[in-house]
């Protein structure tokens, strides 16, 4: 199992006054974190092999999504090891 980190840039956008953030969730496949104050990093651990879907959305206190959710992908690949297998042979008569 391998440890994933996921960092989120973001830009400034005006609201009126009465939005209320409630930060910024992360998504890496059905883990979730909220985070609601910069930096916006999230580590997801003992993440399985496999291909994962990465969304970043920030919404307001009622739920609502605030700008447009960023998406990314990342596999996981399975652990390997390196094993010395016979590539060749030298033979000489002596």
């Amino acid at each position: 199992m391998k440890k994933v980190k996921v960092s989120v840039a973001t830009s400034i956008s005006q609201y009126p006054a009465e939005v209320v953030s409630a930060g910024i969730t992360i998504t890496l496949g059905a883990a979730k974190v909220v985070l609601t104050s910069a930096p916006y990093v999230a580590v997801f651990e003992n993440v399985e092999v496999g291909v994962y879907e990465i969304t970043a959305v920030a919404k307001d206190a009622d739920g609502n999504v605030l700008g447009f959710p960023v998406y990314g992908s990342i596999t996981i690949d399975p652990e390997v090891v390196n094993i010395d297998i016979p590539a060749s042979l030298i033979v000489e008569v002596i």
